[in-house]
């Protein structure tokens, strides 16, 4: 059977929500999770859930008695049984603070996400990742807006909360040094990730650490960390559109043109919002493309298209209506199976012609 629940808006949901969490937990084969996503890809305030009992059901709950005559207390008695093994081993790690957080939370155990609020602050700025650090400031952002069901809006915990991403968020800025060699783009959105949730300039530290990426860079962050100045206002965009163009008349030979690719990529992974935000940061690359003779572009091709499919199909779609609007052409009505990102480069070559 699937259920889809409300557990925000309905109490009723709310408490079934707290009970198939608690269910999950303590390993009761009775509902499974299914994904949801929200609107714009925000996190979705709904769930769904497939439910289904089974002799296994029975059983099972039986044997979470052991640790308690409610599924709160069999939750809290798992949860703490978990931490102490943690601790016994060294730990916790700071993946593992995260999903004891996460799991402490769903469930409903204030008191188990007190101390986890505390392991995040002792733990996490020392030896969280980049990627942790991010996924326990979403985390925090959901506590804070009372985006778990399971807990109760509590002022001491909002403002544990709130303090505790501060600390994450210095760590995370620290870290932007370590991603100059990087060349995985899930670093190139972490980073922009990271510079949405600073302040207008980016904080000095950031900014620092940004115009360092910028010049001393692999290609993937070198292009990453120029498009996230850009959009945080440290660079204007014409400038560093003036930097994009010079790449592509650098492309000269095989590793020039695999760095071209990587820069490329990194400047649209970390930033397909320039296409909206500020335009004139790729419009120097579509002239300069337009400007190449046939050799050098067909030389180039390669290496622009590899940069261009990080776009996603929105973004694709809509660099060619701004292309084409700056440009004063028309759309060809039926383009077949050509990707709108072909389209760009060849709409700005026919410019030329």
């Amino acid at each position: 059977r699937d259920l889809r629940l409300d557990p925000l808006r309905s109490d009723l949901d709310r408490r079934r929500e707290l009970l198939l969490r608690r269910l999950t937990l303590c390993s009761v084969p009775y509902a499974e999770p299914r994904p949801v996503t929200g609107t714009g890809g925000a996190d979705a305030l709904t769930s769904r859930w497939e439910v289904r009992w089974t002799p296994a059901t029975a059983a099972m709950l039986t044997a979470a008695g052991v640790r308690g005559v409610t599924l709160a207390q069999a939750a809290e008695g798992l949860l703490r049984a978990r931490s102490r093994k943690e601790r016994d081993a060294g730990g916790p790690t700071a993946a593992q603070v995260l999903d004891g957080l996460e799991q402490a939370a769903h469930c409903g155990l204030p008191g188990l996400v007190a101390e986890r609020l505390g392991d995040a602050a002792e733990v996490l700025p020392d030896a969280g990742t980049l990627p942790e650090l991010l996924a326990g400031l979403a985390l925090l952002d959901r506590l804070r807006t009372g985006h778990i069901a399971g807990l109760d809006a509590d002022e001491d915990r909002t403002a544990r909360a709130v303090a505790v991403a501060e600390l994450l968020t210095a760590a995370a800025v620290r870290q932007v040094d370590g991603l100059t060699g990087s060349e995985d783009q899930a670093d190139a959105h972490a980073l922009l990730e990271l510079a949405h949730r600073a302040d207008l300039s980016g904080g000095i530290r950031l900014a620092d650490a940004l115009a360092r990426l910028a010049a001393d860079g692999s290609p993937l962050m070198r292009g990453a960390a120029g498009a996230v100045r850009v959009l945080l206002g440290q660079e204007e965009p014409g400038a560093f559109g003036g930097r994009v163009a010079s790449w592509v008349d650098g492309a000269v030979d095989a590793g020039s043109r695999s760095a071209l690719t990587a820069r490329l990529t990194g400047l649209l992974t970390a930033a397909g919002r320039l296409l909206e935000a500020a335009a004139p940061a790729l419009e120097p690359l579509v002239d300069r493309v337009s400007g190449l003779s046939d050799r050098d572009f067909l030389d180039r091709l390669p290496a622009l298209r590899g940069g261009f499919d990080t776009l996603s199909p929105a973004d694709r779609e809509r660099l060619l209506t701004g292309v084409e609007g700056r440009l004063g052409v028309d759309r060809v009505a039926d383009t077949g199976a050509i990707d709108p990102g072909q389209q760009t480069l060849a709409v700005g070559r026919a410019q030329r012609v």
